[in-house]
Order: structure tokens, then C-alpha cells, then sequence
């Protein structure tokens, strides 16, 4: 039985992160007769919620060392960046026996484990504005180690792919595509009408709406969504725009987030534009369910989390024109010019005057299509760790 350690040492706020350890692992646990056991170490000082989320499909191991802050984080890191080594996290792996330790960004140089890494897009390496000269000097830093000392890469997207390979040192046969796919938890349980007149009390709306359920980066281009909505309201419509997602950046000390309200205020766009921030999954969940389409601005993606969950419902999608999302490839999907919000204004425009013609989900050839990629997703990542461990 092949043991499998995954870290959760990343900051819990960053969503996509949590989202894709989920999805992997319910893949994961729909394989028959599988032959590894997932472990997954948790820091100690870790929501309850996280744990409950992810132990109905792996083992989860509590640990002070994955607290950041604490003492042995502090000196792994400093360790593994001046001697590519962090002795507390390999013996704290060899307690529990792991074979291969995947998707951590750990490397070693005296390590007994074969290693897998996923690198979830070279953001920086396109829009170098948005980060810091020691954000990007980090970042340069991880992927050559990562590169060095990883036996297997991976990537997301064929398009996260070829900029892997403009790095000199990149293995080529070392890198390994592997396509999320995201699980939508549908709001089964419960009066889902009692649902839908909560949520909509709750904040303050009804009616028809677009949603757009991004973190509030600069580069998920959120302003051209909103000077969409300006031209809509410009042509007489009274279009909802209804966001979510974390109104923090790090990068910018949230001069970002602060514009894009001001926007909506110096317009006038408070009654069509709507910030709800963080709020719970199954909201969000319900949402997307019940928008008209979901809206996805965004200048460069790894691979979008926000167009697999509406792949996974059939949602209609209206997306930014960049080739992660072509290569993404959801059914029926409208794409648009990323900085012409003419463009984004008359697809937001039809699909509002034409509500009433939108087709009708097919719930069982979208729930066929779901099941098809969940097991091509848990298929790929068992043939990439037979792949190291041959």
C-alpha cells in the first residue's frame, strides 16, 4: 500500500488551494480497489470545519509543525531555503511512514521520498506589476527547487504547461497535465424554497442577476464586469451583478478593492452591484445555481475553479477570452474580449433580454459529464503516482 502525505501548509484563506485538496480527494476516493492511503497533516491551530470537510476521505494527522509561527516551521523554512532541507518535516513524514509526499511544495536533497509538486499557475511571470520584487524573487525561487527536486510537476493546464517550459532547468518529461475537476455539493437537503428566500433576505435582493464569484485580485479584472453594467444601465436595462470572494490582497494593501467600490459609488452602481465577500459555500453554491449565467473576467488563470464548479451544474458561462479558459471548453460558453467592456456589455445584454429562452439544464447528461471527469481526474493522478513510483 503506497502512503501519500499531502501538507496543508498554505494559508487557509487561500480558497483555491482548500478547493482543490477537496476535489482531488473525493476523486480519490471513488477509486475501487486503490492501492495507496492519502494522509493529509493539518496545522493545530486549524478550523474545525476544515477537518470535518476533508476526513470523510482521507487520514488527517494534527501537527504543531505546520502552525506558522511556530518555532520548527519557522526553522524548516529557513532550512529548506538556505540548505534545501527541512529536517522536522521529513521526520515528521517518516513517522508515518509516507512513501510520497505530493502537492506541498516540499523538496529535499536528502530525502528517501519520491516527490510530487503542483505549481497552480505562473501568474507572476505574466503580470509581474501586481506582485513585489521579493514576492517574485520568492516565487523564482520555489520553482527552481521545486524543478530540482521534484519527481513529478504539476500543472493544470496544457497552457500552465508551456510556461513551465520556458524555465531552462524544466524537465520536460517530468511534467505531468492534470485537470481539476470540481464537485458541486448540490443543495439537496432542506426546503430549497425556504433556502432561496433566506439567501435572498439575507442580502438584500431578487430577481435575476449575473454572478461573479471571484477573489478581488487585480488581474481577475473584476472592472470591466462593472463598466459592462454601466453600458447596460446606458442602454435603459437594469441588470444585477451580484459578486463573492475574499476582498482582501495582500499585494496592494487593498488599494485594489477600495477603487472598484469607489467606481461603483462615483457611478452610481449600488443598487446593480453587489459585494457580499466571503460568505458560506452553499450560498455561494446556490447562486451560481440560480444566476442567469456566471461571469468570469479574469486575465490569466491556472485553471479556473470558478468555470469547473459551473461545468459541474451546467451553468451557462460568459468568459474572459484567454486559452485557459478555450482550453477549459464548458458547453455553450460566450466568450468576450477582456478589455473591451462593449464587448462584455452586449453578451450580459442578450442573455438579459432573452431570460426567458435560455435552455433548460439537463440534469442527468450534466450529472453523466461529472462523473466521467471526476474518474479521468482520479485516473490521471493514480497514473502519475505509479509514474514516480515505478
Amino acid at each position: 500500500m503506497i502512503r501519500i502525505g499531502f501538507l496543508l501548509n498554505f494559508p487557509k484563506e487561500y480558497k483555491g488551494g482548500i478547493n482543490y485538496f477537496k476535489n482531488l480527494f473525493y476523486a480519490l476516493s471513488k477509486v475501487e480497489k486503490r492501492e495507496f492511503q492519502i494522509f493529509l497533516f493539518l496545522p493545530d491551530d486549524i478550523d474545525k470545519e476544515y477537518i470535518e470537510m476533508f476526513s470523510p476521505y482521507v487520514t488527517i494527522v494534527i501537527t504543531s509543525l505546520l502552525k506558522r509561527g511556530n518555532p520548527f516551521w519557522f526553522a524548516d523554512k529557513v532550512s529548506g531555503k538556505l540548505l534545501n532541507y527541512m529536517p522536522f518535516t521529513i521526520r515528521l513524514l517518516k513517522q508515518y511512514k509516507i512513501d510520497i509526499v505530493s502537492h506541498s511544495n516540499f523538496y529535499s536533497r536528502f530525502s528517501s521520498f519520491k516527490i510530487i509538486n503542483w505549481i497552480p499557475d505562473f501568474q507572476w511571470v505574466h503580470y509581474p506589476d501586481l506582485w513585489s520584487k521579493r514576492g517574485i524573487s520568492n516565487l523564482r525561487l520555489m520553482t527552481r527547487k521545486v524543478l530540482q527536486y521534484s519527481d513529478a510537476i504539476v500543472v493544470s493546464s496544457q497552457d500552465a504547461k508551456k510556461d513551465l517550459l520556458t524555465f531552462d532547468d524544466a524537465d520536460k518529461s517530468n511534467i505531468q497535465v492534470l485537470q481539476f475537476v470540481s464537485q458541486p455539493n448540490h443543495n439537496k437537503e432542506g426546503n430549497l424554497e425556504e433556502l432561496r428566500r433566506h439567501v435572498e433576505k439575507e442580502y438584500n435582493f431578487s430577481g435575476s442577476f449575473f454572478f461573479l464569484p471571484n477573489q478581488f485580485w487585480r488581474h481577475k479584472n473584476h472592472l470591466i464586469a462593472f463598466k459592462a453594467i454601466k453600458e447596460m444601465k446606458k442602454k435603459g436595462l437594469n441588470p444585477l451583478l451580484i459578486t463573492t470572494g475574499l476582498m482582501h490582497d495582500f499585494r496592494n494593501r487593498n488599494e485594489h478593492i477600495d477603487s472598484l467600490m469607489k467606481y461603483v459609488k462615483d457611478e452610481q452602481l449600488q443598487d446593480n452591484i453587489r459585494f457580499l465577500g466571503l460568505i458560506p459555500y452553499r450560498h455561494v453554491l446556490f447562486l451560481m445555481e440560480n444566476c442567469l449565467a456566471v461571469i468570469n473576467p479574469s486575465l490569466f488563470e491556472g485553471w479556473s475553479s470558478t468555470v469547473e464548479e459551473a461545468k459541474s451544474i451546467g451553468k451557462l458561462t460568459v468568459l474572459s477570452d484567454i486559452p485557459v479558459h478555450r482550453e477549459q471548453n464548458p458547453s455553450g460558453a460566450i466568450y468576450f474580449n477582456p478589455f473591451d467592456e462593449h464587448d462584455l456589455a452586449n453578451a450580459l445584454a442578450n442573455i438579459w433580454q432573452n431570460k426567458a429562452d435560455l435552455p433548460v439544464v439537463d440534469a442527468g447528461k450534466v450529472n453523466e459529464d461529472l462523473e466521467n471527469r471526476t474518474r479521468l481526474f482520479a485516473e490521471r493522478y493514480t497514473d502519475i503516482v505509479n509514474g514516480v513510483k515505478s
